[in-house]
């Protein structure tokens, strides 16, 4: 008996969480290890998705597809925050009943039917820049429907994914979010968007810094990411740290020195950028 495996990457954003809330552009890596969802033929038994998550009610509201699958959800991050477990149990079920034997999704559709299930009208909708970088893998620079694949072009500088070893449930987050003034955000992403366009490693460490400096005003920096990140920026061979997603509780995107590699060598890098989804049948 054949089983369909769907597998997407985790995801971080780099810049930009805040702002795509309000239609503007973001920057997110997708990077191993490998979320994967494996559907048998069967009757309907669901391991790892939660009833009430946005997958959870997709499946619930699309009962004739789903009762003829066995599915079982592998979160290879066990529960960790911060990595898009929740968008990526949605990306492979919406696959899995949109598409099966094809990556070629609609992100209009994608996204459409996502902003259904995951938000209820209160405060910010999520944005779903999220879900189309690990769709589209590798570095997505997301903005108003679209997702553009980057490479990592910086030779001189890497980055590191750090867990705070917190978790903030950001759709409660974004319930309770009041308006912001998102000017220094929209300056600092500009200027990541350049230096990646011209690799200049200069101008992306000096939009990082801006990003993480714009957030702080803001007060978007939860307390423990802000101990976590001037920490970091102890290290002679930190450049830059901000907090990502929301209140940056999660994880800390930093970025640092390339012959300072060895000791970021445990997280998430470069080296750990990842393909978006991927659809297989295991015998």
């Amino acid at each position: 008996m054949s089983s369909l495996i769907l597998s997407v990457p985790g995801k971080s954003f780099l810049a930009g969480e805040y702002l795509a809330l309000k239609g503007g552009p973001s920057l997110v890596l997708s990077s191993s290890p490998r979320f994967e969802l494996i559907a048998k033929p069967g009757s309907g038994q669901i391991e790892g998705i939660h009833p009430l998550s946005p997958a959870g009610k997709f499946i619930f509201e699309h009962p004739d597809f789903f009762s003829g699958y066995d599915l079982s959800f592998l979160d290879p991050y066990h529960g960790n925050g911060g990595w898009g477990a929740s968008t990526a149990q949605f990306l492979t079920v919406f696959a899995l009943n949109d598409t099966p034997q094809s990556n070629a999704l609609s992100i209009t559709r994608l996204l459409e039917s996502y902003w259904k299930y995951a938000w209820d009208g209160q405060g910010f909708r999520p944005s779903g820049a999220d879900l189309v970088a690990q769709y589209k893998g590798s570095l997505c620079l997301f903005e108003k429907h679209t997702g553009h694949v980057h490479d990592w072009v910086f030779a001189d500088i890497d980055f590191a994914f750090i867990p705070t070893g917190k978790k903030l449930v950001t759709h409660e987050h974004l319930k309770t979010l009041g308006e912001f003034n998102e000017e220094p955000l929209e300056i600092a992403m500009r200027a990541i968007q350049s230096a990646l366009q011209n690799g200049n490693s200069q101008e992306f460490v000096a939009g990082v810094q801006a990003n993480a400096k714009a957030l702080a005003d803001l007060d978007f920096v939860a307390p423990h990411t802000r101990v976590l990140c001037q920490q970091l920026l102890e290290n002679p061979g930190v450049l830059a740290a901000k907090g990502c997603g929301a209140l940056g509780a999660d994880v800390v995107f930093v970025v640092y020195k390339k012959n300072h590699s060895e000791e970021f060598k445990k997280f998430v890098t470069s080296k750990d950028i990842a393909h978006g989804l991927e659809i297989q049948v295991r015998e």
